[in-house]
Order: structure tokens, then sequence, then C-alpha cells
């Protein structure tokens, strides 16, 4: 990782929707790890199924705050 890269990193995010981003991507995390810790097959397929649909939506705001990042640097 560059120094650039580095420090954009440790910078946090740069709009509100980045932030909602990274938050949504913690979400699925929180859901993977109670798909592993589920006690049944029914309860982990559905943390699963949750974690996936986090990750979705983390992924389309990303693109929203990247599309953001692109306007406000013109």
């Amino acid at each position: 990782m560059t120094s650039a890269l580095a420090l954009a990193a440790c910078a946090g995010p740069e709009t509100e929707t980045e932030a909602e981003a990274e938050a949504m991507e913690q979400t699925a995390d929180e859901y993977d790890a109670a798909a592993d810790a589920a006690t049944t097959e029914a309860g982990e397929e559905m943390m699963e199924d949750k974690a996936a649909a986090a990750e979705n939506q983390a992924d389309a705001l990303e693109d929203a705050a990247d599309a953001e990042e692109g306007v406000l640097a013109q």
C-alpha cells in the first residue's frame, strides 16, 4: 500500500454515504458472525441471507459514495 493510500484509509469516510456504507459493512460482518454461531441450519441460512443483503446494500452505498466523490472532485 502506498503512503497516499494508507493516509486515505486512515482518514475515514469522506461523505455521509460512505459512512453509511461502512456501517452496513459492519452489520454484514455481524450477521456473518451470527451465522457462524447459529445452532441450527435454518438459523445459519437466515443469518447468511441477511449478511448477503447487507453486503449488497453496502456495495450500492459505496457506488453512490463514489459518484458523490466524483461530483465533489469536479
